[in-house]
């Protein structure tokens, strides 16, 4: 898949329909893809979710 289809595909599994990150411009593989959403939710939960008031 290429940039704007693994970042469309982000936004639908993510659903975060506003969600406009930067990614390389490349032919993403499934795991490729899939390290990539990883990371975003490991990166979320560690620094968004934990975030003491």
């Amino acid at each position: 898949m290429n940039q704007q289809e693994a970042l469309d595909r982000l936004k639908e599994e993510l659903k975060l329909p506003y969600f406009n990150g930067k990614i390389e411009e490349k032919e993403y593989s499934e795991e490729e893809y899939q390290k990539m959403k990883r990371d975003l939710i490991k990166y979320f939960d560690d620094y968004v979710r934990n975030v003491e008031n």
